[in-house]
């Protein structure tokens, strides 16, 4: 009995010991387990392959282990490529709070903010990131970016000379030390950089820009081209992109490969109270080596590329080109458009007042159109004597053969005239 006793007292704790392990146990194999998964996640990601069962694993993760730093950082990157920004900086500020010590969860958040126009939220992170992981390649390729926005210019080639360094592969590190030395002039080493990031991906825009502009910028037009139109194809607004690419292609003879971005250069450049005289006698130098469905086709995909709401000046600045190449109906068209933007523009009403006059033969619609461009700008001799010369005129048509002659000697092109939506009174400003 007393043998039995022992043995039964033993057993207690035993029993307690593999109790108590259990749970462990069930919660490392977990662990290992979700591991695998986050690995496998992050290796669909590097190559930007998304899918709704990765999703599916983010959450099931989550659900099991709230405090996986890994899972919230993988979640935010999902985020991110749904284009749901706000969810996306929730998971990375989870990221941060699970992985104190993980700079991949900083480096993302501060990306995020940046995207999101949070700058000061982004800087204060990324010093505090700074400080903490000083050793870091990617903590230092952003603080580079940072400095050089700033135009602190040594200490951003300081910061990205220590992350090339560590000899970890980060794209775009190199092409943002490049765009450093594309700006002090150092060609050579902005190539000899660029190329670097295009030995990782080939069609990188912004190595391709900066190898092009480096190109370029040493006489070698021809052979900048198929780089720049990389880039173009990715960032047309890209500062002096389009108007790089619009000249090299010009300069040999590439006119339809210069026709898209010599456009987009033109309506990027303009502005409702400045000329660009220089892109537009390229564009009109463009237009005279080309066909008129090309021009129709290229105005047509680069007005998609400007977006919803583009700027006004955009297409009046297109519009006068094509004036000035007598394409009449299109540039009508580019004055309407523009006129839904900015509809208290007074030189665009006068100027599509013109066209129907003197194309359309809408003699009515062109006095309307005075009558608008007029009340808008009052102070405008130009547009005032247009408008009285026409009034007059029209009151007089019946009585005029001549005009009646001219009209039957050269009848009037067809045009079908959408009015523009107009603002509701000459006080009115865009």
């Amino acid at each position: 009995m007393i043998k039995r006793s022992i043995n039964c007292a033993l057993a207690l704790p035993i029993i307690c010991i593999l109790m108590t392990a259990a749970p462990k146990a069930t919660l490392a194999a977990a662990q290992e387990g979700s591991a695998a998964q986050l690995d496998a996640i992050e290796k669909k990601i590097e190559k930007d392959q998304f899918g709704d069962e990765m999703y599916a694993q983010l959450d099931s993760i989550i659900t099991k282990e709230p405090t996986n730093f890994r899972a919230h950082l993988y979640l935010g990157n999902c985020y991110a490529k749904l284009g749901l920004p706000d969810q996306a900086i929730e998971e990375f500020k989870l990221a941060t709070k699970h992985g104190p010590n993980e700079p991949k969860a900083y480096v993302e958040l501060v990306k995020q903010q940046i995207k999101l126009g949070q700058i000061p939220a982004a800087m204060e992170l990324l010093d505090e990131a700074g400080r903490k992981f000083p050793n870091d390649p990617e903590v230092q390729f952003w603080i580079g970016n940072s400095l050089l926005k700033k135009g602190r210019f040594p200490e951003a080639e300081v910061a990205y000379k220590l992350a090339i360094a560590k000899k970890q592969k980060i794209l775009g590190l190199t092409s943002s030390l490049a765009e450093l030395k594309l700006m002090q002039g150092d060609f050579p080493n902005a190539k000899i950089l660029a190329k670097q990031d295009l030995e990782i991906d080939p069609n990188f825009a912004m190595a391709n820009r900066i190898y092009g502009l480096a190109l370029a910028s040493t006489g070698h037009f021809e052979a900048s081209i198929p780089y720049l139109d990389k880039a173009y194809i990715v960032t047309p607004f890209k500062e002096g992109l389009a108007d790089n690419l619009a000249a090299c292609a010009a300069w040999a003879g590439q006119w339809k490969v210069a026709l898209e971005p010599a456009i987009i250069a033109v309506g990027a450049s303009a502005n409702l109270d400045e000329n660009n005289p220089k892109q537009k006698a390229r564009l009109y130098e463009v237009f005279r080596h080309v066909g008129h469905e090309d021009i129709e086709q290229a105005i047509k995909s680069a007005s998609i590329k400007a977006g919803k709401h583009p700027p006004a000046a955009f297409f009046f600045a297109v519009g006068d080109v094509l004036d000035n190449m007598n394409m009449r109906k299109l540039a009508m068209e580019q004055y309407k458009r523009g006129l839904e933007e900015a509809p208290a523009y007074g030189r665009a009403w006068f100027r599509l007042g013109k066209d129907l006059e003197i194309y359309a033969k809408d003699y009515p619609l062109a006095l309307q159109c005075y009558e608008k461009a007029h009340a808008f700008r009052m102070e405008d001799k130009e547009i005032a004597m247009a408008m009285y010369s026409l009034s007059d005129k029209l009151s007089r048509r019946n009585l005029d053969w001549s005009w009646k002659l001219k009209d039957v000697l050269k009848p009037p092109k067809k045009v079908t005239v959408k009015e523009p939506e107009t603002a509701t009174s000459a006080s009115s400003t865009r």
